[in-house]
């Protein structure tokens, strides 16, 4: 049944996301099954001069400034020429709008393009472009769009849309033509079979009733002409513009936006997000939630690249982006941006899997114990959105009220000397390197002060299995802490445990008791990866066992120190290896009681010596769930954005996770594989707070700072 405008609304602004990812998604299946779609563009943009100026575009320049510039049409036959051989699928023409870029310009640049590269579809010109044009050439909007496609022009990019209320166009793009005037474009091209798409840009000043406006105009004019190929929402970057924006759109507004379009949009045949807009890991998400085309290649894209878009957001050729798209479980296709050729894919699936998944979830959601057998079963076969909604549900029967909880914390690597060597580590060196370090006492316990003197209420010390570091070391590193600084000694791991007992003889008891006494107050779950020994001996044959992890674990549980447990994933482990770690855990909970939360974290491969694939976002969103639904008596699921960025992250938080873990003051391990995501204090509350959840600062045992 076709939404209402008053039921979009109603959804975007109180249905759940991980709700409207499911509906989206079942759509999308529907209509294209597991295809999705991409191409191989190159981006020709003639100048970043405009005469516009528009305060959301960090592009534009102006005309004395060192990085403006105008392409001429021998500059760009010589661009074209270098790109004739790559295969393209599309040249996507687009740029400002100055007087001597005229019509006659943007004929011969085409005709130009069809010559050098005639395989590739020129998609190109804005509905504001082809104003301009018509408007200085003193013709009628239709004469211009028909010399343009006799030049070669073969779509019309949807550019220019931004969103069409006035009060908020007239406050980001004063000088662009209104929205009547756009959709009159559009409404021309459908006329003469011209396809277009159209986009929207969100995340700045517009409410959600101008979001749902937009989308609402959209689809009239679609009933009407039936011209419109795809739907671009594109999230703002506000870096470099002249808009008075600190942060774009968050993870949970670009998926909610994402697949309200979808759903909303019921005429409209493909959803895409293009790839330079978004973080790799929310993408793979969105895959989940509506989402049908990535995008393409995209290369030399300049406009989104302008206003803050990093490089590892792009992909550099169609089989790297075939790869991204296989990694998710779905079906690449090859096509343009007007879908020639794609009658062979999009077959639609019947949504089987998630009728028959409907009991389990709800059962599950309820509070019934999934047997592992069970957990397996839902991995691999329940639909991402439907498994959302069942782990959000527990989750609010687990933790009362509307809180997510994070902790201000410090984490400091003691040394990266290692005698471990484990395959997935990229941070370790050996012992004769001669690129090790060891932090002294007095070097770790300034660097304790200083961050209880930022605002800490924890501090993390972790290093390598470094013979020079022993029990004596900590002991003295914890009892100096405990003099000079009020910060919880949160620190060490099972596999630190395990090394001091076997180095001084004594047994794992022992060792924290006297750890205790110098200063520990609770111990991370860090060397868990996965605690199935198969897996351990091909990725760190020289690190603890599980039986060892799990015994640390329950000692101390029996001392009385509370714990957290971590996952490390795609370690090239079987979901039954996934689920038997899920399974251990929640096992040594029901006897101890003693771990306030698990954490899973992705396998970051870069740097390492292991050559397997990277963990997608989807991958992510599914563990985090799973996680909530398996491990039925540990209170807090941890939301890890170090690992999978604060989109990512924030969008856990819809799928059973209710903590966003450490605000760190200083990471080296994940660092050290190359990725480099931070946060402050002020930017967790307000991802928290964009996801529809108050935030709390907590202390490591989950107490409230300021209750």
């Amino acid at each position: 049944m076709r939404w209402s405008p008053d039921q979009a609304l109603k959804a975007l602004q109180s249905a759940s996301t991980a709700e409207l990812m499911a509906l989206a998604d079942g759509q999308r299946r529907a209509r294209h099954g597991c295809a999705t779609y991409y191409v191989h563009s190159y981006n020709l943009n003639p100048t970043n001069l405009c005469e516009n100026r528009c305060k959301l575009c960090a592009f534009w320049r102006e005309r004395d400034a060192q990085t403006a510039y105008v392409l001429t049409l021998d500059e760009a036959r010589d661009v074209l020429m270098h790109v004739r051989d790559w295969n393209l699928t599309d040249l996507h023409v687009v740029g400002g709008i100055i007087p001597e870029l005229d019509l006659a310009y943007y004929e011969k640049l085409l005709r130009l393009a069809k010559e050098i590269i005639p395989g590739a579809l020129i998609q190109g010109m804005t509905a504001v472009e082809i104003r301009w044009l018509a408007d200085q050439a003193g013709l009628a909007v239709r004469e211009v769009l028909i010399r343009l496609r006799e030049a070669g022009l073969g779509a019309l990019s949807g550019g220019g849309a931004e969103i069409f209320a006035e009060e908020v166009r007239e406050r980001i793009c004063t000088r662009k033509i209104p929205a009547s005037e756009w959709l009159a474009v559009h409404e021309t091209a459908h006329q003469l079979s011209i396809p277009t798409n159209a986009t929207m840009l969100f995340g700045h000043l517009e409410t959600d009733a101008d979001i749902v406006d937009h989308l609402s105009r959209i689809r009239a004019l679609q009933d009407k002409a039936g011209g419109f190929k795809a739907f671009i929402p594109l999230p703002f970057h506000p870096a470099g513009t002249e808009l008075d924006i600190r942060r774009g759109a968050s993870g949970d507004r670009i998926a909610r936006v994402a697949a309200l379009s979808r759903l909303f949009l019921d005429n409209v045949p493909h959803l895409r997000m293009l790839v330079n807009y978004v973080d790799r890991k929310l993408l793979g998400a969105l895959t989940q939630g509506g989402v049908d085309d990535i995008g393409g290649t995209s290369l030399d894209e300049r406009i989104a690249k302008a206003a803050g878009a990093p490089d590892c957001h792009r992909f550099s050729s169609p089989k790297e982006m075939e790869a991204f798209i296989r990694s998710l479980r779905l079906l690449p296709a090859l096509t343009n941006s007007v879908y020639a050729g794609t009658d062979a894919y999009g077959k639609a699936e019947t949504g089987a899997s998630s009728l028959s998944c409907r009991d389990l979830l709800s059962s599950a959601a309820a509070g019934k114990r999934l047997t592992a057998e069970e957990a397996v079963w839902l991995h691999d076969t329940a639909p991402l959105g439907h498994l959302g909604v069942a782990a959000l549900q527990r989750r609010r029967e687990i933790v009362a009220g509307r809180r997510v909880t994070f902790v201000i914390d410090r984490n400091l690597n003691v040394t990266n000397i290692c005698e471990a060597k484990c395959t997935f580590c990229a941070f370790h060196v050996a012992p004769e390197s001669g690129q090790g370090f060891t932090l002294s006492v007095d070097e770790i316990v300034s660097k304790v002060r200083a961050a209880a003197q930022a605002g800490a209420t924890q501090i993390l010390l972790q290093g390598g299995i470094n013979p020079a570091c022993g029990l004596a070391f900590y002991e003295q590193v914890f009892a100096r802490i405990r003099q000079e600084s009020p910060l919880w000694i949160h620190s060490l791991s099972p596999t630190e445990i395990v090394f001091f007992a076997k180095q001084e003889r004594l047994s794992v008891r022992s060792v924290l008791e006297r750890l205790i006494a110098a200063g520990l107050q609770s111990l991370p779950g860090g060397g868990a990866e996965i605690l199935v020994d198969a897996v351990r001996a091909r990725v760190s044959p020289h690190k603890t066992t599980a039986g060892e992890w799990l015994n640390v674990m329950e000692t101390a549980h029996a001392l009385g120190l509370k714990t957290t447990a971590t996952m490390v994933y795609g370690l090239g482990e079987t979901t039954a290896q996934r689920v038997e770690h899920l399974i251990r855990v929640r096992e040594l909970q029901d006897r101890t009681r003693g771990f306030t939360a698990f954490i899973p974290w992705s396998f970051q491969p870069n740097r390492t010596a292991l050559d397997l694939p990277e963990q997608t976002g989807a991958d992510y969103l599914r563990m985090i769930a799973l996680s909530r639904l398996v491990l039925d008596n540990v209170p807090h699921i941890q939301a890890g954005w170090v690992t999978e960025g604060p989109d990512a992250a924030q969008l856990a938080l819809q799928f059973g996770a209710d903590d966003f873990g450490g605000v760190l003051m200083e990471e080296q391990v994940v660092r050290a594989t190359g990725v480099a995501y931070a946060v402050t204090a002020d930017q967790v509350q307000a991802l928290i707070r964009e996801a529809g959840w108050l935030p709390a600062q907590r202390t490591t045992q989950y107490d409230l700072v300021n209750p």
